[in-house]
């Protein structure tokens, strides 16, 4: 098939590091794999903010095709002349629009996002005016949307090629940006989310808290596939004498516990933090692992030093997601101790490349977390927020090592039949199907 896939989230550089982009990417590669031809259609490719969040981007309001970066050691040679990645940059009045916003913020003093707001809505016609020709030529068979706040054009593109839309749903994002980063146009918003929820041919959503949401808001039910998030086994292979990290941090043979995330406050690693303190005083040949960065980090640091850890604990800062397996394969029992969540609607990545390397996991009771984790065979579970709790599972883990190897082992078998990137696209594949043969 012909596959246009569209993603027009400012902030999500097709070529980035962030999660999403990674999510992006693996997405892409599966449909590369299946002898798909792909064309991947965004305004970010690579990461960079400028005034309007485009300065890596063309100002010519025209296609432009790009090449991924070699160093992304992304697709293979056959995958990658499955590929067109095309840059399209939003029409240049629009950009001087928002940047005239941006002068109105500095005039009154405030920090408004209603320009990115307003670049967004604007870039449904920048969108819809630059690639309909080209999908036309292309004989595109269906449409695959990333969901983004105020995008509607891939659905009227589909309309006017009359092929199917297969809507792609990570987060509820008016709430999500309201509650995050703010919101300027709330209503429009809203209203904007709901209607494309309503006219995409099929949602895909990453969890039942999603599909919950969508259904409650009118979508019917038949037209909601939860479609969690996967991971691809042959970026989580390495080789077995590859213990460089053991050595870099001079673990040895201590059960190292992980955490691999960006660490910010509902990912729980304060949580952690503390329970690892617990089993300190019981356990001298522990170490806690977190790998990753962010805005908690320095508060985390000063409770390990508070507590006298920093001999126990180590943080490794951002590290590249290709790096990540080796990372994990240094752990002897993995973590995702989200904190309480009244709308916990993720479908948390990290768990599955715990799971494809073989180790257990401990996870929070809550959302999609304890449907994953088959509490006693591929991990253990424990009420989100509850340090006793979690430092009480840990302790059975590290008592019991036979039993922590085989859990992951089940773990990593249970990910191989059920939770690849290439297991998601088969129902993709599935769905536009059945809308076709309706």
């Amino acid at each position: 098939m012909n596959i246009a896939y569209i993603c027009t989230d400012f902030g999500v550089p097709v070529f980035g590091f962030k999660g999403a982009s990674i999510h992006v990417r693996e997405m892409v590669a599966a449909m590369c794999r299946a002898g798909h031809s792909v064309r991947i259609i965004s305004p970010a490719m690579n990461s960079g903010k400028g005034a309007a969040g485009t300065s890596n981007m063309g100002e010519g309001g025209a296609l432009q095709e790009v090449e991924p970066p070699v160093e992304l050691n992304w697709l293979s040679a056959s995958e990658q002349q499955r590929l067109t990645c095309l840059s399209v940059p939003p029409a240049p009045e629009h950009l001087q629009f928002t940047r005239e916003l941006k002068r109105l913020d500095l005039f009154f003093g405030q920090d408004s996002r209603l320009r990115q707001e307003v670049r967004n809505l604007l870039y449904n016609l920048s969108l819809q005016d630059t690639v309909l020709e080209d999908l036309k030529a292309r004989r595109i068979d269906f449409i695959y949307e990333r969901y983004t706040l105020f995008s509607r054009a891939g659905i009227l593109l589909a309309r006017e090629l009359g092929i199917p839309h297969i809507l792609e749903v990570n987060a509820p994002l008016a709430y999500e940006q309201e509650k995050m980063r703010g919101l300027e146009m709330k209503d429009m918003a809203h209203d904007m989310e709901l209607q494309i929820y309503r006219e995409t041919d099929r949602a895909m959503v990453v969890s039942d808290e999603l599909k919950s949401f969508l259904v409650t808001n009118g979508v019917p039910d038949e037209r909601v596939t939860v479609l969690p998030n996967g991971v691809d086994p042959w970026r989580f292979t390495i080789s077995e004498n590859d213990a460089d990290v053991r050595e870099k941090y001079n673990l040895g043979n201590k059960t190292v516990i992980g955490f691999v995330g960006s660490l910010k406050p509902w990912h729980g690693t304060k949580t952690l933090l503390e329970a690892f303190q617990q089993l300190r005083s019981s356990y001298d040949n522990i170490h806690l692992l977190i790998v990753g960065d962010g805005p908690r980090r320095e508060a985390l640091e000063a409770y390990t030093a508070e507590h006298q850890l920093q001999s126990a604990v180590t943080f490794t800062g951002k590290i590249q997601h290709d790096d990540i397996p080796r990372y994990i394969d240094a752990m002897d029992i993995t973590a995702a101790p989200y904190i309480p969540n009244d709308n916990f609607y993720f479908s948390p990545i990290k768990i599955f490349e715990y799971m494809i390397m073989k180790k257990p996991v401990v996870g929070a009771r809550i959302g999609q977390v304890e449907k994953l984790i088959k509490s006693g065979e591929t991990g253990l579970l424990f009420e989100a927020g509850d340090i006793p709790g979690l430092a009480k599972v840990l302790k059975q883990l590290i008592d019991q090592p036979t039993v922590s190897k085989e859990m992951g082992e089940t773990a990593s078998r249970w990910v191989r039949a059920e939770r690849t990137w290439d297991n998601n696209l088969s129902q993709v594949i599935a769905a536009v199907d059945q809308i076709r043969n309706s």
